[in-house]
């Protein structure tokens, strides 16, 4: 008797801890979504002849004029509380081999990954000493004295959201903006609700400037997440609950800011095409080419959702997403959201897995806003943007800017 009591209290204690303390977490890779006509085991075998095949349709897609591949501004490449102190990560990103670590202050460095003296790999077996704000080599087992010129190249990082931020520019430029705080996050006040990550198989550009696209909004995302991340047109037909969405899109005007875009987006869930619910309006700032921070407010509480798009390579990006609110909110509320953005975001990788991108589209009156968006991001090429050469995974510097 006093067992099965005990089972069923941990079981319920257990429900409650999934509903109102875990944080959501979930991954899902680009394999999953675009190529679902070889998604069939019985007819292709194995998940790794699956990916093989993937791989052949990635090498064979026309992916057109892209521009260059790895903009200047801040990258995502960490989450914070993936590097802790006296260890080494290593990452690679943005065409670089990287490595991170945290000192005993507990401020994060990241550097090139290969030691100036003979090129090993830092974080893999390299045993040189380094100064972590100047990269200097502090000394090498065995010899005496240290090269006075065998010093590490160390990028300059920002710490904030929950995220390890990097400084890329094609010229080694300084920083000349750097992303806004957001107090709630930093102090606390706000609650992590979780996080999720998707791997994506297209240009970096073609993620932000989805967000251009205001009539993509009712095309793509009117059904809810009920009917999944694929809906098939039985399903729409039969579904009485209807996601309405409307969007704008203008760069800051703040010459002191033109960084930044500035987007609003506005949505309510209509029932049986008569009964409108669920009202809510996302203050959206893209800041640089890959920082997103969504601002919302609902009769639950405030929050943010926060976006960093991050190029692994020149057509595979690592798109983060984390997710903080009130005390306020219900974290089961929280919960649900999350999932919706998953089931949301998924429709939209969908697209972006397969999509060519063409530089010189047939834009309508209607498509404004991604006119505007491309000269805006165009800020974020310069003269030595490294552009990539299809079918030989090369790349080569960039000779003009695109969208001028």
């Amino acid at each position: 008797e006093y067992l099965a009591i005990a089972v069923i209290a941990a079981a319920v204690a257990y429900c409650v801890w999934l509903l109102f303390y875990r944080p959501f977490d979930f991954f899902r890779d680009f394999t999953e979504l675009g190529f679902e006509q070889i998604s069939n085991k019985r007819k292709y075998g194995s998940d790794a002849k699956k990916r093989y095949i993937i791989n052949e349709c990635r090498n064979r897609r026309e992916i057109g004029d892209l521009p260059p591949v790895y903009p200047n501004g801040w990258f995502a490449i960490l989450e914070s509380d993936e590097v802790l102190k006296s260890t080494v990560k290593e990452v690679d990103v943005l065409g670089l081999n990287l490595v991170v670590w945290r000192g005993e202050s507990g401020k994060c460095y990241v550097s090139d990954a290969y030691c100036p003296h003979l090129g090993a790999h830092l974080g893999v077996g390299g045993l040189g000493n380094f100064e972590g704000c100047s990269g200097k080599l502090v000394s090498i087992p065995n010899v005496n004295p240290v090269p006075p010129f065998a010093n590490l190249k160390m990028w300059p990082v920002f710490e904030a959201y929950g995220f390890v931020y990097i400084w890329h520019h094609a010229e080694n430029e300084e920083p000349s903006w750097w992303p806004d705080a957001v107090p709630e996050v930093e102090s606390g006040q706000w609650k992590y609700r979780g996080r999720s990550v998707f791997r994506v198989a297209c240009h970096i550009q073609e993620i932000p400037e989805n967000g251009s696209d205001s009539a993509h909004f009712n095309v793509v995302h009117s059904s809810p997440f009920t009917t999944g991340s694929n809906p098939d047109e039985s399903q729409l037909k039969k579904n009485f609950i209807k996601h309405v969405w409307s969007a704008s899109w203008a760069p800051n005007s703040d010459l002191d800011r033109k960084h930044e875009a500035l987007m609003r987006v506005t949505h309510f869930i209509k029932l049986f095409n008569k009964i409108s619910c669920f009202h809510f309006t996302v203050d959206v700032h893209q800041i640089g080419p890959g920082i997103v921070l969504m601002y919302f407010e609902t009769v639950l509480g405030k929050g943010i959702l926060i976006q960093n798009v991050t190029p692994l390579e020149p057509m595979l990006q690592r798109v983060m997403h984390r997710f903080y609110s009130s005390p306020t909110f219900l974290h089961p509320i929280a919960l649900l959201i999350m999932y919706g953005e998953v089931v949301q975001i998924s429709k939209d990788i969908r697209i972006w897995n397969r999509k060519k991108f063409l530089r010189n589209p047939v834009f309508t009156k209607e498509d404004k806003q991604i006119r505007a968006f491309r000269r805006w991001y165009s800020q974020f090429y310069s003269e030595n943007s490294l552009k990539w050469l299809p079918n030989t995974g090369s790349t080569l510097r960039h000779e003009k800017l695109y969208y001028k």
